[in-house]
């Protein structure tokens, strides 16, 4: 079943005042990561919860893991219930990257069963269009509901590895083409893409002004990328945060994703210096 995907910024401001409406601002900077903090505290859309995408969404990197591993389960129940969303939540998120950031979020609780959009354009559409703006922190009302949270949308490390002789499944990389290519990499420690992988970038889902392109051209556009068999891929970038985007994406054209290999290229990476100091 498809699950929801996208909400306007006409529809999110009419569902301002919903008892059971919970926004949460997900803006997140890789090189910088307290700038999405301060920008919360310089504006957000009213009622808004900030999210500390690293340490909300993700656990603390390992030697082994990638850079956003997802949290323990009971770790990701308790952080639901703090932001007091429940099985009745109507959720949306947002960021200022197109989706980006917002779309691990969504990818992390649709598939417990919630109600969850990623607005459209994110904030820099709810500025453009000047709605309401709040400089109030919020932080949620406590949900009584404990949620029994799992992931069976995550791939790990080994079931990549396997697919090498399986042939399962095929990999589609959402990172920028320079760095699947190998070039310009200034992240991780080892450039290039795993062996086998396609590329298509995240940005190719949105137009000029980060908006998502409409669901009809989306849909034509992956279908010269894929089929419609749902479980032969799985969407890997850098650290499991922008594949969401690529799953969001085509959830919207119509064509069903679940699967994100969640250590993606930073474990790879990781993966390819272990072998190398091995031999």
């Amino acid at each position: 079943m498809i699950p929801t995907t996208l909400i306007t910024t006409e529809e999110l401001e009419s569902l301002l005042d919903s008892p059971n409406l919970v926004v949460l601002d997900c803006r997140f900077y890789l090189t910088d990561l307290a700038k999405g903090s301060l920008l919360y505290q310089d504006g957000h859309i009213p009622n808004a919860i900030f999210v500390d995408v690293h340490h909300q969404l993700a656990a603390s990197e390992s030697e082994m893991s990638g850079r956003h591993p997802l949290p323990p389960e009971q770790s990701f129940s308790k952080q639901l219930q703090l932001w007091g969303i429940d099985k009745q939540s109507d959720v949306v998120v947002y960021d200022d990257m197109g989706g980006a950031i917002a779309a691990r979020a969504w990818w992390m609780m649709v598939q417990q069963g919630l109600k969850v959009r990623v607005l459209d354009g994110g904030y820099p559409a709810w500025l453009r269009e000047d709605k309401e703006v709040s400089f109030q922190q919020s932080t949620g009302t406590k949900s009584n509901e404990v949620m029994d949270v799992s992931f069976p949308w995550a791939i790990d490390e080994q079931s990549v590895v396997e697919n090498f002789e399986a042939n399962q499944f095929q990999l589609v990389d959402a990172r920028a083409a320079d760095r699947f290519q190998g070039e310009n990499e200034t992240i991780d420690p080892v450039a290039g893409h795993i062996p086998g992988a396609i590329n298509r970038p995240f940005m190719d889902n949105l137009d000029e002004l980060g908006y998502f392109k409409p669901a009809e051209q989306l849909h034509v556009e992956w279908q010269d990328w894929i089929s419609e068999d749902e479980d032969s891929y799985v969407y890997y970038c850098g650290s499991g945060v922008t594949a969401c985007h690529n799953v969001l994406a085509l959830n919207y054209s119509g064509i069903e994703a679940k699967l994100v290999y969640v250590g993606s290229w930073s474990q790879w990476a990781k993966r390819m210096l272990r072998l190398t100091k091995a031999q």
